[in-house]
């Protein structure tokens, strides 16, 4: 087996750095030693290495599941750019890219292969006839095995399946949020520890306290006021800003309308086609824009330590979201602000969300009675229809709904809890690190409910002395 040498020398020669972080070290040190790996780490504390240099110290294949298009071709393009032996096969491919992609790894020259969960479905027999079969398996943004699994994405929730048929690689989850319930689910789905004869499963959760970073929620009212809100706080620090919108035109008319004010901005969604979409993420990492006004395609994977503001646009659907996405900012270590765009009401978008992922049960009913009625029904309601068709089987008899109420009431407990964060009194700091299952056990080093200007300030004038003595 490589030892921890062996990927330090590895991390040095692809990603440039001299050693491991004390929490990347234990997590690759637990791979090495053959065990199945939950790792919770926060934004930036260098996730991606977790798994690639394992990878390449293991030798053989991994499979990388990640949950985006847009985000597996940004990891693949930046683990090219390292001399790692990368590629992605997904639905947006030409046949002729595929057959590409199939071939070097039936030439064992592929170190890497990024998929979606959905792809694995058929993964398992193109590298059997392959004669290939994974070292490992890394499953990146692991949160989404419980967050979207069970009403968005069910591929997700069959991970476990699909690693089975893998010829149970080793296997290790990601992700920079994840409450202790849901690192429960994780292991549960994966089946950590429970594929291999001899092996168990290690958990590493890192501290989710970043001290750089200050948090505010700012009330605002109706009209123009969320906007100027916003151009204020642009105005206020004119370094590097990212902006979270909840839809792909809002980040389309917002980026035009702080362009209006004379800033360099660029929008960026998954709905923009690869060219612009590589285009604006190049400028973005090249320093060529101040603001990118982004929906939540944006930011997975992607290394920009200089982040200086991260400013919500309006309630997040769950703190999960929030801390994951709030987190970009700062990634250096050094003083950065966090931003919520405020206003009451702003729930009720994520509670009619859910309404169309858990309709009612008596349109339910209806429509598995009368298929006929879907055409009056908005297209959303009708697929979630659907799934839970699929999954309760109405068709054999008493539905037992247990399960679909207690995901219900687990979403509503997410917008719940990030609403309470935007009103509460309590600390912003330690209402997060609470959810996440962690207590505050220093003095807020940056909120607008303890309002500590002079700490904030002096971590401002202790890293622009660091700053200067580095250069």
């Amino acid at each position: 087996m490589p030892t921890l040498d062996d990927a330090r020398r590895i991390l040095h020669d692809r990603f440039g750095h001299p050693d491991f972080r004390p929490a990347q070290r234990r997590v690759v040190a637990s791979v090495l030693h053959g065990h199945d790996v939950l790792a919770v780490l926060p934004t930036g504390a260098g996730k991606s290495a977790c798994f690639q240099v394992p990878a390449l110290a293991l030798g053989g294949l991994t499979i990388v599941v990640s949950p985006l298009i847009s985000l597996m071709q940004d990891q693949v393009t930046a683990a090219v750019r390292r001399g790692i032996a990368a590629a992605a096969l997904n639905s947006a491919q030409p046949e002729g890219e595929r057959r590409r992609v199939l071939d070097l790894i039936a030439h064992r020259s592929l170190s890497l292969l990024y998929v979606a969960p959905e792809r694995l479905e058929r993964l398992p027999g193109e590298l059997t006839a392959l004669g290939v079969a994974p070292r490992l398996l890394a499953v990146d943004e692991a949160h989404c095995v419980s967050e979207w699994g069970h009403d968005f994405r069910p591929a997700f929730r069959a991970l476990g399946a699909a690693r089975w048929r893998l010829g149970r690689p080793q296997c290790m989850a990601l992700t920079g949020s994840a409450t202790p319930d849901v690192r429960d689910d994780i292991e549960h789905c994966l089946r950590l520890g429970r594929c291999r004869v001899g092996s168990r499963s290690v958990r590493h959760v890192a501290s989710f306290d970043r001290g750089n970073l200050r948090f505010e929620v700012q009330r605002i009212g109706a009209g123009h006021r969320r906007l100027n809100a916003l151009v204020a706080a642009l105005d206020a620090d004119r370094r590097l800003a990212l902006v979270y919108v909840p839809t792909r035109s809002l980040a389309e008319v917002v980026a035009a309308a702080v362009a209006r004010r004379g800033r360099r901005v660029t929008p960026y969604h998954a709905g923009l086609d690869p060219a612009r979409r590589a285009y604006a993420l190049e400028r973005f990492l090249g320093g060529d824009v101040e603001v990118v006004v982004a929906t939540s395609a944006f930011g997975m994977g992607i290394d920009k330590p200089d982040v200086r503001l991260v400013v919500h646009w309006m309630l997040p659907p769950t703190l999960e979201s929030y801390y994951q996405e709030a987190g970009r900012a700062g990634r250096d270590g050094l003083p950065s602000r966090c931003l919520l765009l405020h206003r009451a009401g702003d729930a009720r978008i994520h509670r009619r969300q859910l309404a169309a992922t858990f309709p009612p049960r008596r349109i339910l009913e209806a429509l598995w009675s009368e298929p006929g009625r879907a055409s009056r029904l908005p297209r959303s309601l009708v697929a979630s229809a659907d799934r839970l068709r699929r999954e309760l089987r109405p068709e054999r008899g008493a539905v037992d709904w247990a399960p679909v109420d207690r995901r219900r009431r687990a979403a509503e407990g997410r917008v719940d809890a990030v609403e309470r964060y935007a009103t509460g009194s309590q600390c912003r700091r330690a209402a997060l690190l609470e959810y996440f299952g962690e207590r505050i056990n220093v003095t807020c080093t940056g909120c607008d409910r303890c309002d500590r200007p002079s700490i904030f300030a002096s971590l401002r004038r202790s890293s622009r002395m660091r700053m200067v003595a580095e250069h």
